[in-house]
């Protein structure tokens, strides 16, 4: 499946992500009750995967119906609107769009192939992420975002991406700005890994050093 062309871009961190178009048609925007306003202490960050993005994205404008939202995508095969009324597919500081999904499925009598090693690239394309998804919730607060990987639930990266969303915003002295949902770990050892040293971090750049430290430290000679 070839990358569809992503010929828009983001203002606040155009290096690293791409904004896909969501024309009128597509948006399913329903009955969402214009001037209704927004629930006091709603969380403004949520995180989906392949098999919960439509309901989640639902749920959100069904909570509150002047909300926009804005779907973070970990991976270019998913770069379609779910109902969101706008789409932002991540990538890695050199530009690649993320392809964060788990492994095909091995054919008949093969063994199940293992998750691949996350790159540095990809490492500190995930910070980058995270920060860019702070800069969305404080630049306008209807807001809500949601950040969803290739997983069915967004169990590793999509968490993790909110995870460190969390660190920037307290990095920002911002927290209080952002109500966020309570936070789930990931299901990966690395990013567990990972945000345990993020949280002796005290910047966004330290958190990539981290990062970058971490690979060479621990995954520069795994494989795959």
């Amino acid at each position: 499946m070839a990358q569809a062309t992503l010929d828009a871009f983001m203002p606040v961190a155009s290096r690293v992500t791409n904004v896909v178009p969501v024309d009128d048609e597509e948006r399913d925007t329903g009955d969402r009750g214009e001037g209704t306003p927004a629930p006091k202490g709603a969380p403004r960050l949520r995180v989906a995967g392949t098999s919960t993005v439509h309901k989640v994205v639902d749920e959100v404008h069904a909570q509150h119906p002047q909300a926009e939202v804005v779907l973070v995508s970990l991976s270019w095969r998913h770069n379609y609107n779910c109902g969101a009324d706008q789409v932002v597919v991540a990538s890695e500081p050199r530009g690649a769009a993320f392809d964060l999904r788990p492994p095909p499925r091995p054919k008949k009598g093969e063994p199940k192939e293992p998750r691949p090693t996350p790159s540095p690239d990809e490492l500190c394309g995930l910070v980058n992420a995270g920060e860019e998804i702070v800069d969305l919730l404080l630049g306008d607060e209807r807001a809500h975002v949601v950040v969803m990987d290739g997983y069915p639930q967004g169990q590793i990266y999509a968490r993790f991406a909110a995870c460190i969303a969390a660190r920037c915003l307290k990095l920002r002295r911002s927290s209080k700005q952002v109500v966020l949902p309570r936070a789930t770990a990931p299901a990966d050892d690395i990013c567990k890994a990972l945000l345990v040293r993020f949280k002796k971090c005290r910047s966004v750049d330290a958190m990539r050093a981290a990062a970058e430290a971490y690979y060479q430290e621990e995954l520069a000679d795994r494989f795959p």
